[in-house]
């Protein structure tokens, strides 16, 4: 390994390099690929240095990333139950995405560790580490790792570069820079298969999913001067694990004269989820934090009460205003 591409800031490393003790790495709903690559990597290295580490959040780990290594030990955790020395959190922006863990997690880790580049992650640990600069958290839990001396083994390096590879849009997206290279170079020489990985994302979809895909994509809608394009899907018209398997709102993105795209999820009996998309032009981050969301200028969500055409009229309009101007 190389030294890291990155600093890492003084805090962080104290808050690791302290007598072994009892770790929980805790995710956030619905977890995706940066968020469990990083504390399925971060994990293992832990325990190679010595600690007890649990692995967990409100949700399970979708299908689709069964893949990853580790993952068999991430549980569905209802409450926190014992106590730690540190409880860690990466990719997670909002405490609220816990569904109340953070809370059991404050009462019984004597630290808080929050690792992330969302710009407007809201500084909830005892301590920081807040990187917005970073294509995806994966980047910086690598530089952490390298800087705290551990190796980096095949799994760790496979949950690593999965996490950078899925948050950049398999490198596509415009937060990769250099640094993002540099880093998924060094993945792959320790033992992360980038062919595997684009199998196990890409090309396990069985043939029902295929039907459904064609199901979604008939109901996307383009505005008449093309610049916003969206879709907006009624609570049961697919399964849940197809829409965690599949990133939907990159497929109305990808109609060439796109500025904005949306995704407007209804959830049965409840709010509309919803996605969005921009191509560098249209910062969809304050179009979300308008709605008590958040996320990146190119990349951010939100939640939206009422019907599914309520919330598709409103985050039309805003989206149209901030066009406008």
């Amino acid at each position: 390994m190389t030294d890291p591409v990155m600093p890492v800031p003084d805090e962080i490393r104290a808050a690791f390099r302290r007598p072994p003790g009892r770790a929980l790495m805790l995710g956030h709903v619905h977890p995706d690929a940066d968020v469990l690559g990083t504390l399925l990597a971060l994990g293992a290295a832990l325990e190679d240095a010595g600690w007890l580490v649990d692995y967990g959040g409100p949700h399970p780990v979708p299908a689709s990333l069964g893949f990853l290594p580790g993952s068999d030990r991430y549980r569905v955790l209802p409450r926190i139950d014992g106590r730690y020395d540190l409880a860690v959190l990466t990719d997670c922006p909002d405490p609220d995405r816990t569904e109340g863990l953070i809370d059991g997690a404050r009462r019984s880790a004597a630290a808080i560790v929050n690792i992330d580049h969302h710009p407007d992650n809201r500084r909830y640990g005892t301590v920081n580490w807040i990187d917005p600069s970073a294509a995806a958290t994966g980047e910086l839990v690598y530089a952490l790792i390298v800087a705290l001396g551990l190796p980096v083994k095949p799994g760790m390096a496979t949950n690593l570069f999965t996490a950078i590879h899925m948050d950049t849009g398999s490198f596509r997206y415009s937060n990769v820079t250099p640094q993002t290279f540099r880093i998924a170079a060094e993945l792959v020489a320790a033992g992360a298969p980038p062919a595997f990985v684009s199998n196990q994302v890409y090309e396990r979809r069985p043939p029902e999913a295929l039907r459904q895909l064609g199901e979604v994509l008939s109901r996307i809608q383009v505005s008449e001067d093309g610049r916003i394009a969206w879709l907006a899907l009624p609570a049961g018209l697919v399964p849940d694990t197809f829409i965690e398997a599949e990133d939907l709102v990159n497929y109305p993105r990808s109609i060439g004269t796109t500025k904005v795209a949306v995704l407007l999820r209804e959830r049965p009996g409840g709010p509309v989820k919803v996605s969005l998309r921009a191509k560098g032009e249209v910062n969809v981050n304050r179009i979300a934090a308008g709605f008590g969301g958040g996320g990146h200028a190119n990349a951010a969500g939100c939640v939206v009460q009422g019907t599914l055409e309520e919330a598709t009229r409103r985050i039309l309009a805003a989206v149209r205003d901030t066009i406008g101007r």
